[in-house]
């Protein structure tokens, strides 16, 4: 499914976080090789779970986030698409559930098509990621998920 960078960019906190207007895909690919700032990983996953600030270590593991916010770096770009990956997943859920609520649920419930994974969890991984935009057009356009 597709989902515009705008949308994209506005879940990681839009130009006054990117530093960066996000309106094409291309931009968003060049935001994400230059690599996107470490700030944003917390900040994005606060937006799913906003009382467990430790699952941002499931995108970056902790020692590594740690020294990069320590030390003001941007996120490599494998780092940077894991994080494209689940601010995309979110914006589609948003644009499904329509409520920021029904979308965290979702996303941090395990789901049987995930085999019992959660939605984000699903989303460490490009494959997994796709499964999860899959189950969400089931739902947008109306089929079972």
């Amino acid at each position: 499914m597709f989902v515009a960078p705008s949308q994209i960019a506005q879940v990681l906190g839009g130009q006054e976080k990117l530093g960066t207007e996000i309106a094409t895909s291309g931009d968003l690919e060049r935001a994400i090789v230059k690599g996107l700032p470490s700030e944003l990983v917390s900040f994005v996953v606060e937006k799913i779970y906003p009382y467990q600030k430790d699952k941002s270590y499931q995108l970056i593991p902790r020692t590594t986030l740690t020294r990069k916010l320590v030390t003001n770096q941007l996120l490599s770009v494998e780092e940077s698409q894991k994080l494209e990956r689940v601010a995309r997943v979110y914006a589609l859920a948003l644009e499904v559930w329509e409520k920021p609520e029904s979308a965290r649920e979702f996303l941090t419930r395990p789901h049987p098509m995930l085999d019992d994974r959660t939605p984000f969890e699903a989303c460490l991984t490009e494959l997994g990621a796709r499964q999860v935009e899959e189950i969400l057009g089931r739902i947008l356009f109306g089929s079972a998920a």
